[in-house]
């Protein structure tokens, strides 16, 4: 009976525009926007100058009926920025999002608007790997009658200026640049699974085939953690057999520090 086994594998960070090189993560990258270069905290204030942008959106008169309709107490919108080479976005590494999914399938891609064409002067401090702007905004919501108001709560994703992460490295992956990483790590995980695969004698026997989806941690140590799977129990013994097998990796990184990074595999079985 022929057996095979087909891996595609997703990992569930962020990616590279920008060769690998020496570089300091702080100080941190600036956006600069003419607004705020003569203000000393210039991220606190971009953060402020996009909050007051978010709230003239959703404050905008042709919106107020749609957002009377929300009906909880209180509005997150997020939103992650990267920026390239010519402090352009990248929009397909970037994203904009409201909480409420209704709201978000009505306005989110309006609201790349706000956010994707901000006037620029310069980012400060730039890296030499892709950083991530995150921003979150967290609103109470204040309704009367026909008018609807939004009271900013600060939350503690307290934004402060650029992030650079790093995805985790399969073992003899360590000294390439991050895309080429990213790369060896695919290849060297399907090579593992390939080279530990054994179909199930009883799954053979009773013709059962499909496919199990598996997501695991990377934790800050580079050992795998967490693993959860869905699919059909006798696969999923194999799946899971094999995932122990993994080696430890350099953990993924943000600004130098270690963090935890999931990933995700569907593995399929077909005999």
């Amino acid at each position: 009976m022929l057996r095979t086994i087909f891996i595609i594998c997703t990992l569930f960070t962020f990616g590279s525009v920008f060769p690998q090189s020496d570089f300091e993560y702080f100080p941190q990258e600036q956006i600069l926007i003419p607004a705020c270069e003569s203000n000393s905290n210039k991220s606190e204030c971009f953060y402020e100058y996009l909050k007051n942008q978010v709230i003239a959106f959703i404050t905008d008169k042709k919106r107020v009926k749609q957002f009377l309709k929300y009906d909880k107490d209180t509005l997150k919108v997020g939103a992650r920025l990267v920026y390239g080479l010519n402090n352009d976005i990248i929009s397909e590494k970037s994203f904009v999002a409201i909480q409420d999914k209704k709201l978000g399938n009505k306005y989110n891609e309006d609201l790349k608007d706000v956010f994707y064409t901000i006037d620029i002067s310069q980012i400060q401090n730039r890296k030499p790997l892709a950083s991530i702007h995150a921003f979150s905004f967290d609103f109470l919501v204040d309704k009367n009658g026909e008018t609807i108001a939004y009271k900013h709560i600060k939350n503690k994703n307290v934004y402060s200026g650029g992030e650079v992460h790093e995805i985790p490295r399969f073992p003899g992956c360590e000294e390439l640049s991050e895309q080429q990483a990213r790369t060896c790590f695919q290849e060297k995980m399907q090579n593992h699974i390939k080279a530990n695969f054994n179909y199930p004698k009883l799954a053979m026997e009773k013709g059962i085939s499909g496919t199990v989806y598996i997501i695991f941690d990377i934790n800050r140590d580079g050992k795998i953690e967490n693993i959860r799977l869905n699919g059909e129990y006798i696969l999923k013994e194999e799946a899971l057999r094999i995932i122990k097998l993994l080696p430890n990796m350099s953990p993924g990184m943000v600004n130098g520090e270690p963090v935890k990074v999931p990933y995700s595999i569907p593995m399929h079985f077909r005999l």
